[in-house]
């Protein structure tokens, strides 16, 4: 056998399995999510004609967008099969992003590599060509090669687009919790349960004066070093009190036990803290959190390994004018 064949054989081996490594770790993180490998490939007779002569064409594969059942008369175009949650956009390596968002009427697209921070894309980058450049790298030299691996639904274990921004619920909740609950102020029995807007973000616990409006009053309860308890004589229902002689006291009545649980949970952490941390890295951020303002006592907020500008209304260099 050739040396360059047993090469080529050995790098479709490697690659093959880091792909499957890389999607049996995806699923046992992200539990009843469906993995890449037991997707089924998109890729019809319009898609191979579409490959066929010019290796610079090929298809990116966009997670979290609905597909137009009924793809445009002309020029690189998505796939005609509807699809909810995977589109097959026919491209070339220099199809910018902004002309695939025209095409579309989509706003942006985001980018993910290994599973790791999402990216919003600029609107003259290649997503085609950064795919190639990313085979490139691993190896391949072959153009009609690297078009092959790249029209394979699989590799996006490894390289994802997304046609919008993806929500983790994970990480939303870290991030910020946000609902209209049943609310009693104080711990006297005379105060009356009203239907409130309330926030969890930062240190502290925000209650709207009026449901479903955060123009009037706002009332904030720190919580660091304050108390979260069950309320056992109510069904899913929390205390929450903030520390000091002139400690307040919220009891909010959750609708569901999930939601009991969840702002219980994150609750517990912020009132366990030492000093008032906010940890919002990692979180491919664009801007900071609003809500997150209102927490008048943090002391330190980490926001690394973001994607945040500094110009801008809500850019880094604005930050200063925060009592943070």
């Amino acid at each position: 056998m050739p040396l360059s064949c047993s090469a080529d054989l050995y790098l479709t081996a490697i690659c093959v399995l880091t792909r499957l490594f890389l999607c049996q770790q995806r699923n046992i993180k992200r539990n009843g999510s469906r993995g890449c490998v037991t997707r089924k490939t998109r890729f019809g007779s319009r898609e191979r004609d579409w490959l066929k002569g010019d290796p610079q064409r090929g298809c990116v594969c966009l997670y979290g967008g609905t597909v137009d059942p009924q793809p445009p008369a002309s020029g690189p175009q998505a796939s005609s099969t509807p699809q909810t949650d995977l589109q097959l956009v026919l491209c070339s390596t220099s199809t910018t992003v902004e002309e695939l968002c025209a095409q579309r009427d989509g706003q942006a697209l985001y980018v993910q590599l290994h599973g790791d921070l999402v990216r919003r894309l600029e609107p003259s980058e290649r997503p085609l060509q950064m795919v190639y450049d990313y085979l490139t790298s691993m190896g391949y030299a072959d153009p009609v090669r690297v078009q092959q691996e790249a029209a394979n639904s699989d590799l996006s274990c490894l390289i994802r687009f997304y046609s919008e921004r993806p929500v983790n619920a994970d990480q939303l909740e870290r991030t910020l919790l946000k609902g209209v609950f049943s609310v009693r102020k104080g711990k006297t029995q005379l105060h009356k349960w009203a239907e409130r807007q309330v926030i969890l973000c930062g240190t502290c616990l925000i209650v709207a004066s009026v449901k479903d409006s955060l123009t009037g009053k706002m009332h904030i309860l720190p919580l660091v070093g304050g108390k979260v308890e069950e309320v056992k004589r109510r069904q899913h229902c929390l205390m929450f009190s903030s520390a000091g002689s002139q400690a307040q006291t919220y009891f909010v009545n959750f609708d569901t036990l999930a939601d009991y649980q969840r702002w219980h949970r994150q609750a517990s952490k912020v009132v366990s803290q030492t000093i008032s941390l906010v940890d919002l890295s990692c979180y491919s951020l664009e801007s900071v959190p609003e809500y997150l303002f209102y927490s008048q006592d943090i002391t330190h907020l980490n926001l690394r390994h973001n994607f945040m500008s500094l110009q801008g209304p809500e850019g880094l260099l604005n930050l200063s004018r925060y009592q943070l």
